[in-house]
C-alpha cells in the first residue's frame, strides 16, 4: 500500500488504484496484532480491529457480487449468510490470520472486477429498507465510488481503534507492514512492551449499609446496577464502560491503607495472576490473592511497601 493512490490512465484504472488503496489499509490496521489485541474493544466503540476485517469482508463480498451477478440482482440466501456470520464479530479464540486470508480473497475478487467490469453496467438496487425506492439501479461505477468511500470511513474509525490500542497510526503501521525501512521523515511501526496496565479497568468503594449505598449510587449515576450479586452490585460508567463496584463492608480484606480506608482502583492488566506475582515480587505484600470473579474477570490486590492497596483487574477478551 503507498501512501498516495498511482497515476492512472483511465477512469476504470484510477478506480481500482483507489480501492486497492482502501483495500490495503485493513491489513495494515491488523499489522503486528495478535489474536487477543484483535479482539480487543479499547475505545467507545463496539468494534475491534478484527471485528472491523469481518465487517468489511462481509461488506466488499456483498457489492462485488452485486457487480458480478450484473444486471440481475445477486442471491440472497448467500448475502444473508454473511451478515449472519459479520453479527457474531471478533471474539476471543478466534484466528486474525483465518480473518485476513478470507478478507484478502475477497479483496482480489474485487480488485478483479473493478479492473475488468464495464463502468456502465446496471446494478440493480435490491430491496432493502436502507437503499432508496425511487432509484432502480446504479452503475458500476458508483458502486466503486460507493465502495471507497465506505472503506475509507471504517478505516477511518480502525485508526481510532488501533491508536488507542497500542498507540499505532496509519504512515508508521503501512511502513511497517510494506517493509519499507527507515525513510528518514518517517519511522516504521515496531512493537513494543505493552507495560503493566492499560488503564484502570475498576473503582470498588465498601460500604456499611450496601442498601442505602446502592440507592444513593443509584440517584447519583442515574442508572440502575447492570450487574447484583447481593454484597456486590456493579455500575459500567461513561463511553468506555469502566466498571464502579459497591461492595458490602462485611466482606472487605482486613487490610485497608490507613485501617479505614474505603476503596480499591483496580488496573487492567492482561494477567492478572501474573501481575499478582510480580507486585509480590517488588515487596507488595497480599491483600486478596488471585480470584475469579465469574464472566472472565479475574483480579486481585495488594499493599504496595507504602500501605497502599492497588488492585489489577483482568478483564474477557472481546
Amino acid at each position: 500500500m503507498p501512501f498516495l493512490a498511482p497515476p492512472a490512465p483511465t477512469e476504470q484504472d484510477n478506480l481500482a488504484g483507489y480501492l486497492s488503496m482502501q483495500l490495503d489499509a485493513f491489513r495494515a490496521l491488523a499489522h503486528g496484532l495478535s489474536d487477543a489485541q484483535a479482539a480487543a474493544t479499547p475505545s467507545a466503540s463496539a468494534f475491534s480491529i478484527g471485528g472491523l476485517v469481518r465487517h468489511v469482508t462481509v461488506v466488499t463480498a456483498n457489492w462485488v457480487d452485486s457487480v458480478q451477478h450484473a444486471p440481475a440482482l445477486a442471491p440472497v440466501a448467500e448475502i444473508e449468510r454473511r451478515v449472519a456470520e459479520f453479527e457474531r464479530g471478533f471474539v476471543a479464540g478466534d484466528s486474525l490470520a483465518t480473518a485476513l486470508a478470507q478478507y484478502d480473497d475477497v479483496a482480489d475478487r474485487a480488485l478483479d472486477a473493478a479492473r475488468r467490469v464495464d463502468l456502465e453496467t446496471p446494478v440493480p438496487v435490491p430491496d432493502a429498507p436502507w437503499f432508496p425506492k425511487d432509484v432502480e439501479h446504479w452503475s458500476v461505477r458508483w458502486v466503486w465510488g460507493h465502495l471507497v468511500q465506505e472503506l475509507a470511513r471504517h478505516a477511518g474509525h480502525g485508526d481510532i481503534i488501533r491508536e488507542t490500542l497500542d498507540g499505532a497510526t496509519m504512515y508508521p503501521l503501512v511502513a511497517a507492514a510494506e517493509g519499507m525501512g527507515d525513510l528518514g521523515f518517517l519511522q516504521p511501526w515496531t512493537p513494543s512492551d505493552p507495560g503493566f496496565t492499560t488503564g484502570v479497568s475498576t473503582v470498588v468503594y465498601f460500604a456499611a449499609d450496601p442498601a442505602a449505598a446502592r440507592a444513593w449510587y443509584t440517584e447519583l449515576l442515574g442508572a440502575e446496577p447492570y450487574f447484583d450479586q447481593g454484597p456486590y452490585v456493579e455500575w459500567r460508567v461513561g463511553p468506555h464502560e469502566r466498571e464502579l463496584g459497591l461492595l458490602d463492608a462485611a466482606f472487605a480484606p482486613e487490610h485497608r491503607a490507613d485501617g479505614t480506608g474505603s476503596v480499591i482502583a483496580y488496573w487492567q492488566v492482561e494477567d492478572a495472576t501474573a501481575a499478582y506475582e510480580r507486585l509480590l515480587a517488588m515487596g507488595a505484600t497480599t491483600q486478596w490473592a488471585p480470584r475469579d470473579f465469574g464472566s472472565g474477570y479475574v483480579g486481585a490486590s495488594v499493599v504496595d511497601p507504602f500501605g497502599n492497596v492497588l488492585g489489577v483487574m483482568q478483564r474477557p477478551a472481546g
